[in-house]
């Protein structure tokens, strides 16, 4: 009996470890191609850029001098870095509260109408779409003091003083790029919000309206904690976003005037290709990598803990 349990036994293991086999098999087939294109396209670089941070190097010369930690200590020691940081702060939170609540608005006014509701969804998701070189020489446009539509209407309502180079002073700089940048976001955020409010319980909004409840107090203990799954993908969305915005800094400001609207991505062009400090360049992206992840994963986890 015994010698026949254990032949049953080893009958299962055996069946069990083909199993796993067949099953990482299909893994492998499935994510073999995904693997081979992103193992020499992004984790190597990554890995390239983590050692380089530990060097001098000019990025022409064949030397690359170690040098420990230096460029991590020179950037704690940087004034125009801890601006970078400020400056992508600043973004995040604008990020998540500009175009959020911007956004939730348009999801609750579109969710009330009954026909039209993919029409208003594509005209505001269609800014998501548009390429940001594009968006930020558009709005360099606007925001010109001379032939900008925003200077013709300042002018027009009697503010001269308004009509000013919004992108040229160091107190106004960021808010106008930040107002641009969050405007391709809004409709993302819209059309996320409308999926969820489409997922509502509608029996419980109608139980609450019976009990007297108004519409402020409807959309804040019924709408907003339903729709905290979407709140929380738009958060870290904007977090990571916020942290490695480029495009449309460089090519509204270029970090200016006098840095005043540099982020630690436009920062880390400069000093990597600019000055040719491929070290340092390399440091501020690892460090940029650590503020984006640690950023996301303490989001994640808190919401893990709430729930």
């Amino acid at each position: 009996m015994m010698t026949v349990a254990g032949s049953g036994r080893s009958g299962k293991v055996a069946l069990q470890r083909r199993r796993a086999r067949a099953q990482a098999l299909k893994y492998l087939i499935f994510l073999g191609p995904a693997a081979a294109v992103y193992a020499p396209f992004v984790l190597l670089p990554l890995l390239r850029t983590f050692r380089l941070a530990f060097f001098d190097w000019n990025g022409v010369s064949e030397e690359q001098s170690f040098v420990g930690l230096a460029n991590f200590t020179r950037a704690f020691n940087d004034p125009i870095f801890w601006t970078a940081i400020t400056n992508n702060v600043i973004w995040v939170i604008a990020s998540v509260v500009l175009p959020m609540s911007a956004g939730l608005v348009l999801a609750v006014l579109v969710s009330s109408v009954r026909r039209g509701q993919r029409i208003y969804s594509g005209v505001f998701f269609a800014p998501v779409v548009l390429n940001l070189i594009i968006v930020g020489l558009v709005w360099g446009l606007i925001y010109n003091p001379l032939i900008g539509p925003l200077a013709q209407f300042f002018r027009a309502i009697g503010l001269d003083g308004m009509a000013q180079g919004w992108l040229g002073k160091s107190s106004t700089a960021t808010p106008a790029v930040i107002i641009a940048g969050n405007w391709t976001f809004f409709g993302f955020c819209a059309v996320i919000f409308l999926q969820g409010l489409r997922s509502l319980d509608t029996e419980q909004i109608e139980a609450a309206t019976v009990d007297g409840a108004n519409a402020f107090q409807r959309f804040r203990h019924i709408i907003i904690p339903a729709l905290s799954d979407q709140v929380t993908l738009l958060i870290v969305l904007s977090i990571i976003g916020s942290f490695k915005v480029f495009d449309i800094v460089y090519v509204m400001t270029g970090g200016g005037p006098n840095h005043a609207s540099e982020v630690i991505a436009t920062y880390m062009y400069w000093q990597a290709f600019v000055n040719g400090r491929q070290g340092y360049g390399a440091a501020l992206a690892v460090l940029l990598t650590v503020l984006v992840a640690g950023a996301s994963i303490a989001l994640m986890r808190r919401r893990e803990r709430r729930e």
